[in-house]
């Protein structure tokens, strides 16, 4: 009798892209042993599963414990986007030079060979692990004077360099950190933009060798005492949940040489420097597409807005002698607007990892999605209109001085719009974006008009002359009454657009469901 094929199975997507993965498995021919997140305790019952958390490497215990109880024949890593994939490619790939193993990675049912570049040599690898061990050892020794974490900024996406940073230095302002020395190192050395991790660097102390401090601290378990996890790695979402933000005040800042490299460019642009600057920010496939072709970028098309719907807000901004700047940096097509004070800089040519910063950083308040030029915005305490949220709870809520405007779900078999009390209830207003793909449900992008209304809106309450009448006051409260306090949100400060929630009102609060 053949034995049957060992298959490890490591899981790193999502729950269902796992499940259907195991689907496609032969059980008469293969025996079968998973390894997932703690996350997924509860998820594959009747499963041979070892469960982990932390982050891979070759003598990762559970993955130690996997390789020499099982002695698998294959390893396939079903990936997804909520964990450092090469980590864990490179850690099963050290085993590949003691037998024959065959490794595959599986994105959205699609099977590859792992990556053979990320194979670590034997020796170098075990004289990796001696210096880790001695640097471990010293680790240890000074913790009997002082205090040290190590932490690691993910810095390769900006949004989330930006709230990792800000967030963590609004803790330390408020106390959280006394008794510590932090040390920090960008994410696989990759950094965003190089502007605002130099403004960072400047308040944190942040070197590359820290690296090898970290690996130390989770190669030898010390990461109980000594490694710190910032917002990203504690969080499901990149958030704000506590709004420190609005409890503090900005930690980084320009130099007046910066300042001055910023008006200078944007004369460049040219912008009359003098005058308040508002931008906008719109979200499509472009970027994804372009920078990252096999992630899942058609799946987060709810998060996508059409830019040509911003244009009537634009005209209206530019009538009120502001000037308006279309941000971004790989888009489908430009903003169409002929006007002395505006800059479609997304197209413009003269796009630079200054001016990005710059930009959202110094605007009299800001417009666009939830991306990551808006989370600078927000390091910088700059007012937010946030506009088609395609997950109502996902929103940020924790400044009065921002507005926010969320997309209406329609059931596609029915062409209802969903009421708010349904949204909540089947936790659509949380969902991970992926999950729209396959469902029933579709987003319905914010319409010109109700883009138009917020922007004067936010135009009235940056200058001090908003008044809501009491019906807009009694719609809000109304509104507020469905959320309650989450892992997402402990604070409801943000308001939504009066003319949005008025204009939709019959099916936003209507009762009727089915």
């Amino acid at each position: 009798m053949v034995d049957r094929k060992r298959l490890l199975i490591i899981g790193t997507a999502q729950q269902c892209h796992i499940r259907e993965f195991l689907e496609q498995v032969d059980r008469d021919q293969t025996e079968l042993q998973l390894l997932l997140p703690k996350r997924d305790r509860d998820a594959f019952e009747g499963e041979k599963a070892v469960f982990f958390s932390g982050t891979f490497h070759p003598l990762f215990p559970p993955l130690l414990k996997t390789i020499l109880s099982f002695r698998p024949h294959e390893v396939i890593i079903v990936c997804g986007l909520s964990y450092d994939h090469d980590n864990v490619v490179r850690a099963v790939s050290f085993y590949e030079n003691f037998y024959d193993l065959r490794i595959k990675t599986c994105v959205r049912n699609t099977l590859a060979p792992a990556d053979q570049s990320l194979r670590p040599k034997p020796l170098k690898e075990i004289a990796k692990w001696a210096f880790l061990g001695s640097l471990a050892l010293l680790l240890k020794a000074s913790s009997l004077f002082k205090n040290i974490r190590v932490s690691e900024i993910y810095s390769s996406r900006l949004g989330h360099l930006a709230i990792d940073c800000e967030l963590y230095l609004s803790e330390k302002e408020l106390g959280r950190h006394d008794g510590y020395i932090d040390l920090f190192c960008f994410k696989d050395g990759q950094v965003a933009n190089d502007t605002l991790g130099k403004l960072f660097a400047r308040e944190m102390c942040i070197r590359k060798w820290h690296s090898y401090l970290l690996e130390a601290v989770r190669i030898f378990n010390l990461s109980p005492k000594h490694e710190l996890l910032l917002n990203t790695r504690a969080k499901s979402f990149a958030r704000d949940y506590e709004c420190l933000i609005q409890q503090t005040e900005t930690h980084i800042s320009f130099s007046a040489e910066e300042v001055e490299q910023g008006r200078k460019e944007l004369r460049a642009l040219g912008l009359d420097p003098e005058k308040p600057h508002v931008c906008l920010l719109g979200r499509d496939s472009a970027f994804l597409q372009q920078t990252m072709p096999e992630s899942d970028g058609d799946m987060q098309e709810p998060r996508n807005m059409d830019i040509s719907t911003f244009r009537a807000g634009a005209e209206e901004l530019l009538r009120l002698g502001y000037n308006v700047i279309r941000i971004g940096s790989i888009v489908q097509k430009p903003l169409e607007i002929d006007h002395s004070n505006f800059v479609d800089y997304a197209c413009s040519g003269r796009q630079n990892d200054f001016m990005d910063i710059y930009l959202p950083a110094s605007c009299i308040f800001f417009v666009g999605v939830q991306s990551g030029p808006m989370h600078v915005a927000n390091a910088f305490r700059v007012p937010c209109l946030r506009v088609n949220v395609a997950r109502l709870e996902i929103i940020e809520y924790c400044s009065p001085e921002d507005l926010a405007l969320f997309k209406l779900i329609r059931a596609k078999s029915t062409g209802r719009i969903l009421n708010i009390s349904e949204i909540i209830s089947a936790k659509i207003s949380k969902w991970p974006i992926e999950n729209f793909a396959d469902s029933d449900y579709e987003v319905i992008d914010n319409t010109e008009d109700e883009l138009l209304e917020a922007i004067q809106e936010m135009h009235l309450r940056t200058n001090g002359e908003w008044q809501a009448t009491a019906k807009e006051r009694e719609l809000h409260s109304r509104y507020l009454s469905y959320l309650e306090v989450s892992e997402l949100n402990s604070h409801f400060e943000t308001p939504i657009s009066p003319y949005f929630l008025r204009k939709h009102a019959d099916e936003l609060f209507n009762s009727k469901e089915g």
